[in-house]
């Protein structure tokens, strides 16, 4: 099964025969995404074998996407990371940024494989499901609320106590992080962080100026 959308960007247009290719060589099982990381809300411009992870096009860039555009834009390859699907399958991935003429990303091609039955099989394809043992985590959010409240629960937990109890040294800390994990790259969601903090957009916009 694949998702196209009709008004893909000519520069990444290219990469749709390449992620249609490794979908049909791997199967049912691998899932290949196009986005479009110019518009992280609606980043996913094309989809292969879209059931393994349960998106499709205009679905949202990862909460690993906005990190890596926020901080790691000197990368070009993340290679075999592990993620959490959903119903608990067990997902190997592989991402490969795409660059304009002046260098500057603006795509990334996604491989996602569902591991989960290799995985029940036993040391015999080890080698095949192996993953780099890197902190990473990443999900895969359906629509943009779901990547917000993603965002703002892994926050949450790092601070270690729900936001109505935060002091303001906390929710300043909490602030900055979100803006790391590249909360703020998506579209009004200051506008929605001040409403969580009941606190004016302004107040936001301060707690980024200030160091945690």
């Amino acid at each position: 099964m694949k998702q196209v959308v009709t008004d893909i960007p000519s520069a990444l247009e290219n990469y749709l025969l390449i992620a249609e290719g490794i979908a049909k060589t791997f199967g049912s099982y691998c899932e290949v995404v196009v986005h479009d990381l110019r518009n992280v809300s609606s980043s996913i411009v094309a989809i292969y074998n879209g059931h393994v992870t349960g998106r499709e096009v205009g679905s949202p860039v990862t909460d690993l996407g906005l990190t890596f555009l926020r901080k790691r834009k000197n990368e070009n390859l993340l290679l075999n990371y592990p993620n959490n699907g959903i119903k608990g399958k067990k997902i190997k991935s592989t991402s490969v940024m795409i660059r304009d003429e002046e260098g500057v990303v603006i795509g990334c091609l996604c491989i996602n494989i569902d591991i989960t039955l290799l995985s029940m099989a036993g040391a015999i394809i080890n080698d095949l499901m192996h993953v780099e043992e890197k902190n990473e985590e990443e999900s895969f959010p359906i629509n943009v609320s779901d990547l917000e409240n993603q965002i703002i629960e892994k926050a949450t937990r790092q601070i270690g106590k729900p936001i109505s109890l935060m002091d303001k040294n906390e929710r300043m800390e909490f602030i900055h992080m979100l803006d790391e994990m590249g909360l703020f790259l998506i579209k009004g969601t200051i506008q929605n962080i001040a409403k969580l903090l009941d606190v004016s957009k302004f107040t936001i916009y301060n707690y980024l100026e200030k160091k945690p």
